[in-house]
């Protein structure tokens, strides 16, 4: 039986039976590890049926214990320390009698936990289990105060680094964070995978909504965020892009994310975009649960493929008597989806996900777009505090004030807490994606508002395609400019002469007249005023839906333009018989074809006896006084040649013409 099973029979905390599994000496990783009946019976001599609380579900569990522990911040209280016995093996991963590891001096500041394993190159994991084996609770994205901060550095043997004045103006919202008042919030579950895997399907069944069928070619090109409501709770989704070209969209995706759900489809198997996903949410140290989608359309064997490459990129699946959790389900029609639910909400549960409420609200931009009626808007995650209409905020390059909140369902909101997507209007300009935002005071917001940008000035480059472009979204926009540099050549390249966010108008076709530069459009409209004007212009102007046929135009188009390597490949060869000089047309070399053929699109070299007389490309041949393209061998033929016109008899012409360079 596995721990979460016993914990569903039982009606009690996975947390708590790991706890009472490791005072009893067995070794026990996490809520997925299998026990064997020794550790059954144990348990269930451990607990009193009398104190087991019927559970509703894994959502209000989490909430009660969270109030038993009445945890307001994560500071080093002593505790008693559970030490198994000597016979048995400690369910950390990392030996007590395991050399410390040594790193560079670390400021005594609060950071993320994250952070401080990072700085202090240590596992997260390995980090975690140190902070519970001390009685606190925090994963990886908790602020760490200073107390706990000295408190690991001594135990790890680390250097303490004083604080430079820029360090301590940093650590300013740090600090409100950690003195806020903590409250659990909903997680974050990131979406990956390869194109057409499955993703927004999986989605659309969870929400009951089509988002996939208003997405051009059924794939999703931007980032989605979504809250939904499952029978183990509300769940905030985050919908990411599978196509090659938007891997930083995927990056903004599991850097808020607190569990990760890998997409895989039976039929397919592990593809590039699932390895790279792959390499993210592990990067990131995010919790990997897989979705093993499309078994409606495959037998047995298939999924057993599929399994097996996971274990071969260290995701053992648990029936393979590993720790990764592999739910196959299909998204079409729903089976195996209220497991993966039910273990995604078990997942969250062990991590005890707190966010402080009282501070000002930090909130991290995934998504920012111009809409029409409200101007430059952001989909935003909030991630501290709690975000309200009307409050002050500085975003990046950008500022501005509240002036609506829409949710993920599109309903009006007043505020918006932790965890929670939602879409901001009040931008003074239009924000970044990946920008941080916060809010401020009146005063702050005055004194923190970015000077305004130098007056643009185009760069025009010879050997480059010169492109404005302009797009729905700044991710549509940053996956376009990336991926323009993958397809370039040593040689010709794309110059981005101007980018923007919008339909196209009259000052970009006049932009584009200017520079020679080609304007492409991705999910956005032309303005009929703009159309009519690059006509008269001659600019052209070129609309697509779907990124992918964008980026094979700009590959063709840059296919075309190479410049193909040719030589000269002698083709004939003639002798002069008769010269006319004809006032109106130059020089003519009545001539003799005697091998080969000439043509009216070839050069010729002359030759009077060993020495040459010149060269040039011939202008105009004739046959019998009539305009010929081609003259060939035993016939007679006319021919003047630009920069040869002293000709003489028994001159000796040789014809040649440009072909493509062999290898």
């Amino acid at each position: 039986m596995r721990v979460y099973e016993l914990s569903k029979q039982l009606n009690i905390p996975s947390k708590k039976l790991l706890e009472l599994l490791s005072e009893g000496g067995y070794q026990v990783k996490n809520h997925m590890s299998s026990i064997g009946e020794g550790a059954v019976a144990y348990i269930k001599q451990k607990i009193k049926p009398e104190k087991i609380v019927p559970k509703t579900n894994i959502q209000s569990e989490a909430k009660t214990m969270q109030k038993e522990r009445q945890v307001s911040h994560p500071t080093p209280t002593p505790v008693k320390k559970i030490i198994p016995p000597a016979s048995a093996k400690s369910f950390q991963s990392t030996p007590k009698e395991a050399p410390i590891k040594k790193a560079a001096q670390i400021v005594v500041t609060p950071m993320r936990l994250s952070d401080f394993a990072t700085k202090a190159d240590l596992l997260v994991n390995e980090v975690i289990l140190t902070l519970l084996k001390w009685g606190i609770v925090a994963p990886k994205n908790q602020v760490l105060s200073e107390d706990v901060i000295t408190k690991l550095i001594k135990h790890y043997e680390l250097g303490v680094a004083k604080k430079s004045s820029e360090t301590k103006e940093k650590d300013v919202a740090l600090e409100k964070v950690v003195e806020g008042k903590l409250e659990s919030r909903l997680p974050v579950v990131v979406v990956l995978g390869h194109v057409d895997h499955g993703k927004t399907t999986l989605l659309d069944y969870i929400r009951t909504t089509r988002v996939a069928a208003r997405e051009k070619g059924g794939i999703t090109q931007h980032i989605g965020a979504y809250k939904a409501s499952t029978a183990n709770g509300d769940i905030v989704f985050i919908d990411t892009p599978g196509h090659a070209a938007f891997p930083k969209i995927r990056q903004r995706g599991v850097k808020v994310a607190d569990v990760g759900i890998l997409v895989v489809a039976a039929d397919d198997g592990m593809m590039p975009q699932t390895l790279e996903a792959l390499k993210e949410l592990k990067k990131m140290d995010v919790p990997i649960l897989v979705a093993i989608n499309k078994i409606d359309k495959v037998d047995q064997q298939k999924i057993e493929v599929v399994k097996r490459q996971l274990a071969e990129q260290d995701l053992l699946p648990e029936d393979w008597g590993g720790q990764t959790i592999c739910a196959p389900i299909s998204a079409k029609n729903g089976t195996g989806v209220d497991y993966l639910l039910e273990m995604v909400a078990l997942q969250a549960e062990l991590m005890e996900l707190r966010a402080a409420t009282d501070t000002a609200a930090h909130c991290y931009v995934l998504e920012s777009k111009l809409e029409k009626g409200r101007g430059p808007v952001a989909t935003i995650i909030c991630q501290n505090g709690i975000l309200a209409q009307g409050d002050y905020f500085l975003c990046g390059q950008s500022s501005g004030r509240v002036s609506s909140l829409v949710d993920s369902s599109g309903k009006k909101i007043v505020n918006v807490r932790p965890s929670i997507p939602v879409q901001v209007a009040g931008f003074v300009d239009l924000p970044q994606v990946g920008d941080l935002f916060k809010v401020v005071s009146k005063a702050d917001l005055r004194a923190g508002r970015s000077s305004k940008k130098d007056r643009f000035a185009p760069i025009i480059k010879e050997k480059a395609f010169n492109l404005i472009l302009k797009t729905d979204t700044n991710s549509s926009l940053e996956a376009i400019q990336d991926s323009l540099d993958k397809v370039s050549s040593k040689d010709i390249g794309f110059n981005v002469i101007y980018s923007g966010i919008g339909d196209v108008n009259e000052s970009d076709v006049e932009l584009a007249n200017s520079t020679g530069a080609m304007i492409i459009g991705l999910h956005v409209r032309v303005f009929s005023d703009a159309l009519a004007l690059s006509d008269r212009r001659k600019v052209e102007i070129k609309q697509f839906d779907i990124i992918y046929k964008l980026l094979e135009y700009l590959e063709e188009k840059l296919e075309q333009s190479k410049e193909v390597e040719t030589e000269l490949q002698k083709i004939g060869q003639a002798v002069v018989r008769k010269v006319f000089d004809i006032k109106g047309i130059g020089v003519i070399a009545g001539s003799y074809v005697q091998d080969g053929r000439f043509s009216k699109d070839g050069s010729v070299i002359g030759f009077r006896g060993r020495q040459k007389i010149g060269e040039g490309k011939i202008t105009s041949l004739q046959r019998e006084k009539k305009n010929v393209k081609e003259a060939h061998a035993g016939y007679e033929c006319g021919f003047v040649v630009e920069g040869i016109s002293d000709w003489q008899v028994d001159d000796i012409v040789e014809c040649y013409i440009e072909v493509p360079k062999s290898n």
